[in-house]
């Protein structure tokens, strides 16, 4: 039996939304198989969760923690699918997901295929600051974007063929940010990645304080780095210190005005495609 997909989740202490996660996935209507690989470094009960409730996943376990960059590798290497999806263990897809991804890829005229993020726990505000700092470029809104220079690795899926080409993630960039190196070195050389709205994940997100600002200071500090290795957005500013002196008192404002602009486009509905899968418990 030949696997057209590999769905890939890097997950460490997930126990609150693995369940939910990998129901959501299992339940896809799509009749090409595909197969479900979890590598895991967590210190609660995810395996033992995994195991005796979906005992179709590959389980890849580590004793120690792994990042999510080298934890996707590692579920690359254990991969049979001529497609790469990953999600996150925190997400949740619709049933039509797996079969959307692979009508966009048959094309083959894209090497990486994504889609929008939802806010998968909206009863917080900290988790509603948290979506729209992150995930506000990727709100479900708007036609096809035929080329785009970077996507999220929560919904995320690519041809197998260019990790043979471009090896894996960047192991000496903070791991927040290592999918916006990769992508950017896939775009350098002219591939095509595709946004498609119609594909969305809920996402959950951080609902207190201390450990969203954790989590911001970390995509901050991965961000730089990346920028310092690339030609991207805001890479001037990193390259040339002096110019920070001067943008400093404007840079949140600019961050502030892009995103309230990219809310008043957004033409937000409750019922929106995923807002349910989150609220949708089963046992599995």
């Amino acid at each position: 039996m030949t696997i057209m997909i590999s769905v890939i989740i890097p997950s460490y202490n997930s126990e609150a939304t693995i369940m939910d996660c990998l129901q959501s996935i299992f339940n896809q209507d799509i009749a090409e198989p595909f197969e479900v690989i979890v590598v895991d470094s967590s210190c609660d009960q995810t395996p033992r969760l995994i195991r005796n409730s979906f005992p179709r996943v590959k389980l890849v376990h580590m004793d120690h923690r792994v990042d999510s960059g080298s934890a996707r590798d590692m579920g690359v290497k254990n991969a049979s699918g001529k497609l790469i999806a990953f999600i996150d263990s925190d997400c949740t897809v619709r049933p039509d997901y797996l079969r959307r991804v692979a009508k966009n890829h048959s094309s083959g005229e894209y090497v990486a295929v994504g889609g929008p993020v939802i806010n998968g726990n909206p009863q917080s505000l900290i988790s509603w600051a948290s979506y729209m700092i992150e995930f506000s470029e990727f709100l479900p809104k708007g036609s096809e974007r035929k080329v785009v220079s970077h996507l999220p690795t929560c919904n995320l899926c690519y041809k197998r063929e260019i990790f043979d080409i471009y090896g894996g993630f960047p192991g000496n960039v903070v791991m927040m940010q290592c999918d916006l190196l990769f992508n950017w070195r896939i775009c350098k050389n002219e591939k095509k990645i595709l946004f498609d709205p119609a594909i969305p994940v809920a996402h959950h997100h951080r609902t207190t304080l201390i450990s969203y600002l954790r989590h911001q200071y970390a995509i901050g500090t991965g961000t730089v780095q990346v920028l310092r290795r690339t030609r991207l957005q805001g890479s001037t500013l990193v390259k040339y210190p002096v110019l920070v002196t001067f943008m400093l008192p404007v840079l949140p404002l600019i961050k502030f005005t892009r995103t309230a602009a990219r809310c008043i486009r957004w033409d937000y509905s409750p019922d929106l495609p995923g807002r349910s899968i989150t609220n949708n418990r089963q046992p599995g």
